[in-house]
């Protein structure tokens, strides 16, 4: 009963993205978080998707059957622990608010020609290292991909 109970605090703090009324977007996306091993990362990505490549031994492509996303992009340091994580929006299908991210006045905005990009730079904290929310899209409401990336001290300072 008490891993029931876990499980479904769990699953309510990790979903798909932060709140929009949460102080800070998620370090995850779709289970995929921040440092968490490439054993881990792999349990959890077979479970929703297939590899569709591999690239430079570190970075993976996977095709995922999200209603929303189409692929992930997993990168990993040296070692072998979750540095990034991408989602591409898949065409045609509910299209994904940057509001869904994160607090869109907690964000640096910058548009450019019709590219519209959405930062959220997180501190470390509790264990948790600093890390860096990216959000780009043509649209000035939805998005095409967002990022969420392990910053590194030297990255941070």
């Amino acid at each position: 009963m008490n891993r029931v109970i876990f499980l479904s605090l769990l699953l309510a703090v990790s979903g798909f993205a932060a709140s929009p009324i949460s102080k800070e977007p998620a370090p995850e996306i779709l289970g995929i978080c921040l440092g968490m091993s490439k054993q881990d990362a792999h349990a959890r990505l077979n479970k929703i998707g297939s590899l569709e490549k591999e690239e430079r031994k570190r970075q993976e492509v996977w095709v995922v059957t999200d209603q929303r996303v189409s692929h992930l992009i997993v990168g990993f340091d040296g070692n072998l622990r979750v540095r990034y994580v991408t989602a591409i929006a898949r065409p045609g299908s509910p299209r994904i608010p940057y509001g869904e991210v994160g607090n869109l006045k907690a964000a640096q905005q910058k548009s450019n020609q019709g590219n519209y990009k959405f930062t959220w730079e997180v501190g470390a904290r509790r264990g948790q290292p600093a890390y860096l929310i990216v959000a780009r899209g043509r649209d000035p409401q939805y998005l095409d991909s967002y990022s969420v990336k392990k910053l590194d001290q030297e990255e941070h300072d």
